[in-house]
């Protein structure tokens, strides 16, 4: 997996010279998507996609280089498996470094971290054994936005926090 997260940043990198920053210092952006595969060492897990939201606001430009964001995460997740259901919860605050280097406006590409607390749970349906554990939640991530207009556009991220993969909308304003 962490050769495929250092493929991922490789390769930000080399495409941030054809495509450009779409966040600039002042903006927010609100992240609402879903998210696809989890590594789990119990089988038995059914592949429900988990929910997630980010937020965050640009706070420090650097001129022709890019802008620094700092924000929010929450992401949920949930899986019924044979005999009860596991549940999974993150809380946690980010830092993203938004690439600035050709114009051309519809794609935002960046890369960052958070930081956080997790929250697991293991429910069973005949309630004989419960497991609760809370954990520290560290991911790094790669992503872009393809903005459709000044509001309103998609994201994709990597990383491996509540999944390897999320996806959804983007509302700034």
């Amino acid at each position: 997996m962490i050769k495929k997260l250092f493929l991922a940043v490789a390769i930000i990198f080399f495409a941030s010279s054809v495509f450009s920053q779409n966040f600039a210092k002042g903006d927010k952006a609100l992240n609402v998507g879903i998210g696809l595969g989890w590594s789990s060492y119990v089988t038995s897990l059914s592949p429900i996609p988990s929910f997630n939201a980010s937020f965050e606001a640009g706070i420090v430009d650097i001129p022709n280089v890019g802008v620094i964001g700092v924000g929010g995460f929450g992401g949920f997740r949930f899986s019924p498996y044979t005999g009860g259901v596991y549940t999974n919860t993150i809380v946690a605050g980010r830092g993203v470094f938004h690439f600035q280097f050709f114009d051309t406006g519809d794609f935002d590409l960046y890369a960052g971290a958070q930081v956080g607390i997790g929250f697991t749970s293991w429910n069973y349906n005949d309630n004989y054994y419960d497991y609760n554990n809370s954990y520290l939640v560290d991911d790094v991530f790669v992503g872009a936005r393809w903005m459709k207009n000044d509001k309103f556009g998609f994201f994709g991220e990597l990383g491996y926090g509540i999944s390897y993969l999320k996806a959804g909308i983007v509302l700034k304003f």
